[in-house]
């Protein structure tokens, strides 16, 4: 073991104590791997969300499942950033947002820039309105319309506050997630696949499958909020993606299990949480540590997370393009439960519509109304003694006071236009930071972690196509903000 005494130069940040990496699961039986692995499948409860039931949908039955390129693309490269994301919590056991406090011009100028782009890009709760149409479809065995728009709203707060009591309960929060949108997963994943097995024709399967390689495929007319949209909240999307490093320290990856983690409110024990992370010599224990680490780290990424993006895209898109003719412009309320009037069975396929769309949409919103309070409470407790003061070393009270602000902000917002839009617009937003992350995270990783620890160059070029790729779309979106704000 390595003198507790001995650190790392931490920027512009604490130092990093230096000591041994924890050892891994061993041996890695299929048992074993599956109770370690879980920060994806959080991720994928939104990954399945607003993209894949709301902003998918109305451009596939408008222009086809050739657009499904974008998502083939879009999942890979953020595939690539998660990985980089996790490769510096692993060595470290800090979250990456509060890695990037270590790099110049330091912690005020990116936590602010990163809270206030969270609440931007996660707090306009169109996700949250969409459910909420979903819902309302249930007590009014219809699809919602514009005169529904009260009943709507009530029932948006309703589910937010219903977020903020499932957060509430467990030992750590991170694990009542996981086991949140496991259960959310399993059920709208298998219940789509039966449905797309009995009602979607084989040739939309095959379309489908076809339109993952239709590679640079962008029909003219398309129009751009939505396109940028998709490119966006294909697989998770930027600040999401961020929050998947903070449950990899919270779920006890590599140094993580050395720096505590944030519990539950209710059933949760005090945690003394390290406001500066940890990190290990490149000694032959640590880095057989490390490989094992990392391969888990992998099996999560690709197998859990790539994956499901990819089917989360794909069943619910083959699902609306074999019900509803080409070139359907979708409701402006109703696209959450739309498809319920194609599948048929009269008030049934309303009802089975409107579960599946409030399910994915509510697993959504769960996921990001944590992921934004959590992120800023890890920044700020790592760098403001005051604030671990004043919460009196429980890092709960931050956690929780700031879940209630960004649920009024949320609420806020929530009736401020269409659901649609409102997706759209944090999607958008969501590719500037995940072109500003991919930067950082090179930068990162190259001034913090040793040579043995560090990302090969083939991995550091597909951080730069995640700049150019999401670079591209938000400039592109910014360019036409003033016609699509005039819409």
């Amino acid at each position: 073991m390595a003198s507790a005494a001995a650190v790392r130069p931490g920027g512009y940040g604490p130092p990093l104590e230096i000591t041994d990496l924890p050892a891994p699961p061993s041996p890695l039986t299929t048992r074993r791997i599956l109770a370690i692995i879980g920060p994806s499948v959080i991720a994928l409860g939104g990954t399945i969300g607003s993209g894949e039931w709301l902003i998918g949908p109305s451009l596939f039955v408008k222009w086809g499942l050739a657009l499904l390129w974008i998502t083939s693309v879009s999942a890979v490269l953020q595939t690539f950033l998660n990985i980089e994301f996790a490769r510096y919590t692993l060595y470290t056991g800090e979250p990456v947002t509060v890695g990037y406090m270590r790099l110049a011009p330091g912690g005020w100028f990116w936590g602010t820039l990163y809270s206030v782009v969270g609440f931007l890009e996660r707090g306009l709760p169109g996700w949250a309105f969409a459910a909420a149409t979903a819902l309302g479809a249930f007590f009014l065995s219809r699809i919602p319309g514009d005169a529904d728009r009260s009943f709507v709203l009530t029932l948006g707060y309703f589910t937010f506050l219903l977020c903020v009591v499932l957060v509430s309960f467990g030992r750590r929060i991170e694990r009542t997630l996981e086991w949140a949108n496991w259960i959310m997963m399993l059920v709208v994943i298998g219940g789509l696949f039966i449905l797309d097995l009995f009602l979607v024709p084989a040739r939309v399967w095959g379309e489908g499958l076809i339109g993952f390689v239709r590679f640079g495929y962008v029909p003219a007319g398309v129009e751009v909020l939505l396109l940028g949209a998709l490119v966006g909240y294909s697989a998770y999307g930027g600040f999401g993606n961020n929050a998947i490093s903070n449950w990899y320290r919270d779920k006890g990856f590599g140094m993580g299990e050395t720096v505590g983690y944030i519990p539950a409110a209710v059933g949760g024990a005090r945690v003394k949480v390290s406001p500066a992370g940890k990190a290990p010599d490149a000694t032959p224990g640590n880095l057989a540590s490390w490989r094992t680490w990392f391969r888990l780290m992998l099996i999560d990424q690709w197998w859990v997370f790539f994956l499901g993006a990819m089917l989360g895209m794909y069943l619910p898109g083959i699902l609306y393009r074999g019900l509803v003719p080409l070139g359907t412009d979708l409701p402006r309320w109703g696209v959450a439960s739309f498809i319920g009037e194609k599948i048929g069975a009269g008030i049934w396929g309303i009802y089975l519509a409107a579960f599946f769309g409030f399910w994915i949409l509510f697993s959504t919103q769960l996921s990001n109304v944590d992921l934004v309070a959590r992120q800023v409470t890890d920044m700020l407790w790592s760098r403001l003694e005051g604030v671990r003061r004043w919460a009196k070393e429980d890092i709960r009270r931050v956690y929780y006071v700031l879940l209630v602000i960004f649920v009024v902000w949320g609420a806020f917002f929530i009736g401020f236009r269409f659901p649609l839009f409102l997706v759209a617009l944090s999607a958008n937003m969501a590719n500037f930071t995940m072109a500003l992350s991919a930067v950082l995270t090179i930068i990162l990783n190259r001034k913090f972690l040793p040579r043995e620890f560090r990302p090969s160059v083939w991995r550091e070029l597909a951080l730069g196509a995640n700049v150019l790729f999401f670079g591209f779309f938000f400039v592109f979106f910014v360019i036409n903000l003033p016609v699509i704000l005039r819409r």
